[in-house]
């Protein structure tokens, strides 16, 4: 899992931005850490993007591409945590 403090900074850092204009394709991972495709949701980007894709889809693991128009601005795969309260899912070993 590529979940680490320099991806978070990064993505973040897009995030702050609040940019509508970019592009954000959103993949699961499967259980063997390879992207499921076609994508889960193509979405404008917005600063709360991470409770979005939790709230929507659930914890778990993710890869994100974010474009603006033909430009990469970001790739990275992040883990994304329960809801406040709620039990992390099962995972099945790797």
């Amino acid at each position: 899992m590529d979940s680490d403090t320099k991806t978070w900074n990064r993505l973040y850092a897009l995030l702050a931005q609040d940019d509508w204009d970019q592009t954000v394709y959103i993949y699961r991972l499967d259980c063997s850490g390879r992207t499921v495709k076609p994508f889960l949701a193509k979405w404008a980007m917005h600063s709360n993007l991470i409770e979005s894709i939790r709230d929507d889809f659930s914890a778990g693991e993710y890869h994100l591409m974010i474009r603006q128009g033909k430009t990469m601005l970001f790739t990275g795969t992040i883990g994304i945590g329960p809801r406040p309260g709620e039990p992390w899912p099962t995972l099945r070993p790797r």
